[in-house]
C-alpha cells in the first residue's frame, strides 16, 4: 500500500473511478528484481501498463522492453527508447507489421510455428530469434492456456530451420503463467530448456539466452507471498538445472513492476438485497469487469478492497460492475466484507491495481475510461 497515493486522494477531488500510480513505488519494483536476478536482461512487458511515465522512467533505468504489437512499438520509439532494447514478443504477428518494425530498427523476434518463421524470415531477413515453448501452466492464478508455444521437440526442429533461411537462432522462451507461485512449473520448464539448449548446442548452435517470461507473482487478497524467498528459490532452481552453467537470463516482468504501484479508488452505486431474506448484499461499483476490472474473470485475481472511513461491523456481499451486461460480476464466490452502513456514494479502494487494469477499460455502455494519475514523491 502507498502512502504517497493515500495522502493524494485525501488531498485531492478528483472524479471516479480513477487509477493512481506511485512512480516512486514503480522504481523500487524495478530496482528489487534487478538486484534479485543480478547479471539478466528485464524486459518490461508494456501489455501490462504502457503509460510513457512509466516506460520513461524504466527506460532511464536501463529496462529493456518486451512488445506485442506495433502500437507498443510505436509508442517506445517516440520516447526516444532505442529499438535494439525492444523484443517483439508476441508469437502472433502480421507480416506488414513484422516489415514495418524491422524497418524501423528492430531486430528480436519470437516465433513458434512454421510459417511464423518464414514470415520473419521474409520481412525481417538476418535478425534474432528465439522459439517459445509450451510449458505446463496449471496452477497459476492467471494461466495462460495452449494458446502459445510449441513442443520441444518442434522448438528443436525450427531453430534448426531457422539457422538455415537466414535468421539467427538466440534464445528459447517460455511463460509458467501469471501470478504462478509452484516452483516446480519452473523446473520442469526449465528442464525442457535445458534439453532443446543440449540439442542445439550439439548441432554447433550457441544460443545467447534462456527468456523466462513473467509471471513472478505478488500478493493480492489471501497470498502471503515472500519475493525474496521465491527469487531465492528460482535461482536455486537455475543452478540446478544448469549445473552452474547457466546461459543468459531474460525476464518479461510486468505485473511485478507496477502492479503494487497503483490504488483504483471507485465510488458505491447502489447496496441492495434480491430478497427479503437474504443474507449477502449487492455492492455495486462505478468500475467493473468492463471497466479495467478484466482480471476478475473466474474471480481469478482477487484484489483488497477497503471501504473508506465507513467501520463497524461487516457483512458478506456480492460485487458487481455498472453496466448492462450480467457478466459484470467481479465478486460472487469469493468471501468478501463490507461494512454494514455502507450506502451509495462511499468510497472503496481497490489495492494492487497498477498492471492490466487500465489497459482492459473500455467505454461499453458509454461508460468513461478509467483515469490514471501519476505522483512522485521525489
Amino acid at each position: 500500500m502507498s502512502s504517497n497515493i493515500i495522502k493524494f486522494l485525501e488531498s485531492s477531488s478528483i472524479e471516479n473511478p480513477c487509477l493512481v500510480i506511485d512512480m516512486e513505488v514503480v522504481e523500487k519494483s524495478f530496482s528489487r528484481i534487478q538486484k534479485a536476478y543480478l547479471g539478466s536482461d528485464i524486459f518490461y512487458a508494456v501489455k501490462a501498463n504502457p503509460a510513457k511515465e512509466i516506460l520513461e522512467s524504466l527506460n532511464r533505468m536501463g529496462s529493456k522492453f518486451d512488445v506485442s504489437s506495433r502500437k507498443e512499438i510505436e509508442l517506445c520509439l517516440s520516447l526516444g527508447i532505442e529499438p535494439s532494447k525492444l523484443s517483439y514478443g508476441n508469437t502472433l504477428k502480421k507480416s506488414d507489421d513484422i516489415a514495418w518494425a524491422y524497418k524501423n530498427g528492430v531486430s528480436l523476434y519470437v516465433f513458434d510455428a512454421v510459417e511464423e518463421l518464414y514470415k520473419i524470415s521474409d520481412n525481417a531477413p538476418g535478425s534474432r530469434v528465439f522459439c517459445r515453448l509450451q510449458v505446463p501452466n496449471q496452477g497459476a492464478h492467471w494461466p495462460l492456456s495452449n494458446k502459445f508455444g510449441c513442443s520441444k521437440d518442434m522448438a528443436k526442429e525450427l531453430l534448426l530451420l531457422a539457422n538455415t533461411i537466414g535468421l539467427l537462432p538466440v534464445g528459447i522462451s517460455f511463460h509458467v503463467g501469471s501470478q504462478q507461485t509452484n516452483i516446480k512449473k519452473w523446473e520442469k520448464a526449465l528442464a525442457m530448456c535445458k534439453e532443446v539448449y543440449l540439442f542445439l548446442k550439439k548441432n554447433k548452435i550457441n544460443i545467447d539466452f534462456i527468456n523466462i517470461g513473467g509471471g513472478i507473482p505478488i500478493s493480492y487478497l489471501e497470498d502471503s507471498y515472500n519475493f525474496d524467498i521465491f527469487s531465492r528459490e528460482l535461482n536455486r532452481v537455475l543452478r540446478n538445472v544448469f549445473d552452474n552453467n547457466i546461459p543468459n537470463i531474460m525476464l518479461e516482468p510486468g505485473r511485478f513492476i507496477v502492479a503494487d504501484a497503483g490504488i483504483i479508488e471507485s465510488e458505491v452505486i447502489l447496496v441492495s438485497k434480491k430478497q427479503l431474506n437474504q443474507k449477502n448484499r449487492w455492492v455495486y461499483l462505478d468500475i467493473g469487469r468492463f471497466g479495467g476490472l478484466a482480471e476478475t474473470e473466474g474471480e481469478a485475481i482477487r484484489y483488497k478492497m477497503e471501504v473508506k472511513g465507513n467501520k463497524g461491523d461487516k457483512g458478506p456481499v456480492i460485487i458487481a460492475g455498472p453496466t448492462c451486461d450480467g457478466v459484470d460480476i467481479l465478486y460472487e464466490k469469493s468471501s468478501y466484507q463490507f461494512p454494514l452502513r455502507l450506502k451509495a456514494g462511499d468510497k472503496v479502494r481497490i489495492y494492487s491495481t497498477g498492471a492490466y487494469t487500465s489497459v482492459y477499460g473500455s467505454n461499453f455502455n458509454g461508460m468513461p475510461k478509467l483515469k490514471e494519475y501519476f505522483i512522485n514523491s521525489k
